[in-house]
């Protein structure tokens, strides 16, 4: 029973804190799921990317941009050789670094390239050869790098030598003829397909039949054929043999912060709502009305509309608002109790904006409402159909964009802007992206604009993605931007460098909470440690981790 469950924490821990990526002869998988049929020579993890690499080019498995290069060979950390060419992976190109000698084997490891060159290994630095090594009987027809360990194969015996100084090698030990060997805090020796684990004394720990004749592996988990072995000797069957494969995790390092997986959940739920967030704590509103609240990743409560959702949530002093295309808003306070709901005259597309004092929400036969403690204040007609708003200035005038693209201050109707996806206010006057854009800002008032894939920051231009843009947050050190290819990148303020990306399958919304944890939103959640926090400002979408949607709260 211990063993059982002890299986089961491993196998749901590769689930929750890292993505597996497996290549097979017939193509690429994710788990045990088929992502990409074809055949190709292997797969590698480059700016938190992941590339097929075919035998005349480099491609996103996602994106499926490809970069030409003619039979590349992987060697590590984002170096390729190419005909003796040697190319390094940045910002998303291939750079020529140098042509090199003719090698076998090539691996690299602190940007020395290790290789066989005329039967000897060499080691070269900056295109200089700092060291060799020759057989001492037989000849060397093989070597291997694993965590700063490199094994030497020839035919009379394998070598290991310490290369965490990859100039000054360090003898280890030897053990027997081998078929492949790596290191990951044991010496595992592959040979006649007998897969054996050693610990620094030589005690033979663990072994197992299996049915391949190399070793892979991500410096922790092992896979031999078809079978996964953890560093605590838990072993997974898959129903297809392995080639190559990548341990995606969530530990996300970028600078000198680390970002963090706290906790995912399956909803399996089709959002249109954008959610919120206040101290850890996320409110969501499925588009079929189900309104949950998630605690450190796991729902503490529910409850069920009527009918559709899809106007973003709010959170104002007493709880939770939700408008509902049954006319209704309704408020709950944070324990998910109902405090009082409130029928309006048509469908609510929209969600409500909140100034610390009046709740405000617009209908979609274009009825504005001023709406305190479940009673209705004001109201007055705007336009019909309205596509964004309501937003609340400094004064408390209220800004709505109608279905024919104009502006209404109040009920006046003021000019056209088109579709556009929110207004912005730092103090009273709307700032006012271009049409099928948004604009954010941040603390210092600097305008940041989001139109299609370009992000703007004061009108000039500072960076272009691949994808559009979908939702964008403003932090104190990065800027948060989600795309429609479901891509998540992390941009750093001081230089507009990204400094991380990452898929995150079906996401639609980015929400920061007020202690800067980031939350990515679609059928799965995810919440991430950031090490920043929100600009003090209109740094959302609907202004903040509140969706307030105004000036004043």
């Amino acid at each position: 029973m211990k063993k059982l469950l002890s299986i089961l924490f491993v196998f749901l821990t590769i689930l929750l804190f890292s993505q597996i990526y497996f290549l097979t002869d017939d193509g690429i998988y994710k788990s045990a799921d088929k992502i990409l049929d074809g055949k190709f020579k292997d797969i590698c993890f480059l700016d938190n990317k992941i590339y097929a690499i075919y035998n005349d080019s480099i491609v996103d498995i996602f994106t499926k941009k490809e970069i030409y290069i003619e039979s590349p060979i992987y060697i590590g950390e984002g170096y390729f050789l190419s005909n003796n060419r040697l190319y390094k992976f940045e910002n998303g190109k291939l750079e020529l670094i140098r042509i090199i000698s003719s090698l076998e084997y090539p691996f690299v490891y602190k940007d020395v390239i290790f290789g066989i060159n005329m039967g000897n290994v060499v080691a070269l630095d900056n295109g200089k050869i700092v060291w060799s090594l020759s057989p001492d009987n037989g000849k060397i027809h093989k070597i291997r790098i694993t965590n700063g360990k490199l094994a030497v194969f020839s035919s009379s015996d394998l070598s290991i030598f310490d290369i965490e100084n990859p100039k000054f090698p360090k003898f280890i030990k030897k053990f027997n003829i081998a078929d492949d060997y790596v290191y990951n805090g044991y010496h595992i020796i592959l040979k006649n397909n007998l897969l054996q684990f050693y610990d620094e004394n030589n005690k033979l720990i663990f072994s197992k039949n299996v049915n391949g004749n190399k070793i892979i592996t991500d410096g922790e988990n092992i896979i031999v054929g078809n079978y996964l072995i953890t560093k605590d000797f838990n072993v997974t069957t898959y129903p297809f043999k392995i080639i190559a494969f990548i341990n995606v995790s969530h530990e996300i390092k970028f600078t000198d912060n680390k970002v963090k997986l706290l906790w995912q959940v399956n909803l399996d739920q089709e959002i249109t709502s954008k959610p919120v967030a206040k101290d850890g704590t996320l409110y969501v509103a499925a588009t079929n009305g189900k309104i949950f609240k998630i605690e450190d990743g796991k729902i503490t409560w529910n409850y069920t509309l009527p009918f559709i959702v899809t106007g973003h949530l709010t959170l104002n002093n007493d709880g939770l608002l939700v408008t509902c295309w049954d006319d209704y808003v309704y408020q709950f306070d944070f324990n998910g109790n109902l405090m009082w709901k409130i029928e309006l005259d048509s469908d609510l597309t929209l969600g409500a904006a909140f100034d610390g004092q009046i709740i405000y929400v617009v209908s979609d036969d274009g009825i504005l409402y001023e709406i305190k403690d479940g009673k209705i204040l004001n109201h007055y007609e705007v336009g019909k159909w309205p596509i964004s708003g309501p937003f609340v200035s400094l004064s408390g005038s209220v800004y709505i964009v109608d279905g024919m693209g104009y502006i209404w201050k109040n009920n006046k109707k003021d000019k056209f802007v088109g579709n556009v996806k929110n207004l912005a206010f730092s103090l009273e006057n709307p700032q006012i992206p271009p049409e099928n854009s948004f604009i954010l800002l941040d603390i210092l008032n600097n305008r940041y604009t989001f139109k299609e894939n370009n992000i703007y920051k004061n009108d000039n231009l500072i960076l272009s993605l691949d994808e559009n843009i979908q939702d964008g947050i403003v932090g104190n050190k990065f800027l948060y931007v989600l795309t429609s290819g479901n891509r998540l990148y992390v941009i750093d303020l001081k230089n507009y460098n990204i400094v991380y990306n990452n898929f995150f399958e079906n996401s639609k919304f980015l929400v920061m909470d007020n202690i800067g944890n980031l939350f990515i939103i679609g059928k799965n959640i995810y919440a991430l440690s950031t090490n920043d926090m929100p600009s003090d400002s209109w740094y959302s979408i609907y202004k903040n981790h509140l969706n307030s949607s105004s000036v004043n709260f």
